[in-house]
Parts: structure tokens; C-alpha cells; sequence
């Protein structure tokens, strides 16, 4: 059984995927080592907009300058073709934050859900992870923004 959240995230350049996933909370308790910061609550924002395949609250969540060039419509194509490598996003779990000067960075692990065929022809699951990190600042006014994100 997964202990973790149905969802994913993406970066600026990379691949996103497209399909629907439906995000389960792990109860407050098991929660508790996990950051309070607008910074990992953006970062949770972006991703829990990538696994329900919600270009708008992505979008939402980018930096003004970045807001531009990741549109829904490159939502959609980058997170399908990461569909089509990985599958579709089936859970996540939060790893850690790195500090910088001016950022904080927030990574995150993936577990994706693939159905193929083996050797027999017999429909078989096949899962893959992947990380996720997502990079905020804060502007002129002290309000949060996605400045990046990526799949390392």
C-alpha cells in the first residue's frame, strides 16, 4: 500500500505528462518532519498541480517572467511525453530542502505507474521514480514564486 501522495511537478525545458491522479494526503501525524514554509507549500502546490494534470494551478504558481513561456499548452505536451517514458504519476514523497543565498530548493520523489506487456504478452506493471525539484524565491514584495523546476 502506498504511504505516499498520488501527484508529480516538471522543469521549464523538461517534459511534463498528461492523465489524470488523484492525490491522497498521508494523515497530519506522518506528515510532521515535513517543512512549514511558503516556500515548501508552493513547491507541494506545483506538484500536486502536475499529478492532477492542472495546467492552470501550475502556471499559477510560476514566476511572472516564467508564467510566459510555460503555458498550458506546453504543460500538456511536456507532461505527455513524460507519460509516455514513465508513466502515469501514482504517488510522491517529500526528501529534502537545499538552501541557497537567494533560493530555496525543495526535492521531491516521484513513483510513476507503467502497464505493458512481457515477454508472454501478459499485461504487466511496471513502476519507475524520479526526482523533482522545484526552486522559489521571493520578489521585490516578499511573495513567493516557482523559479524553476525539473526532473533530475
Amino acid at each position: 500500500m502506498l504511504k505516499i501522495l498520488s501527484f508529480a511537478g516538471v522543469l521549464v525545458i523538461l517534459m511534463l505528462f498528461s492523465g489524470c491522479a488523484t492525490v491522497r494526503e498521508l494523515p497530519p501525524e506522518q506528515r510532521k518532519g515535513e517543512p512549514v514554509t511558503e516556500e515548501y507549500k508552493i513547491s507541494r502546490d506545483l506538484l500536486v498541480c502536475f499529478m492532477n494534470n492542472d495546467a492552470k494551478g501550475f502556471n499559477k504558481r510560476l514566476a511572472p517572467e516564467n508564467r510566459r513561456n510555460f503555458d498550458a499548452e506546453k504543460f500538456n505536451t511536456a507532461r505527455n511525453d513524460m507519460m509516455k517514458t514513465l508513466g502515469t504519476p501514482v504517488s510522491f514523497s517529500y526528501l529534502t530542502e537545499l538552501e541557497y543565498v537567494t533560493f530555496k530548493l525543495h526535492v521531491w520523489k516521484i513513483k510513476f505507474r507503467l502497464v505493458g506487456k512481457d515477454r508472454e504478452q501478459k499485461e504487466k506493471e511496471y513502476f519507475s521514480e524520479a526526482l523533482f525539484r522545484v526552486i522559489s524565491g521571493r520578489s521585490d514584495r516578499n511573495q513567493v514564486w516557482v523559479m524553476g523546476f525539473n526532473f533530475l
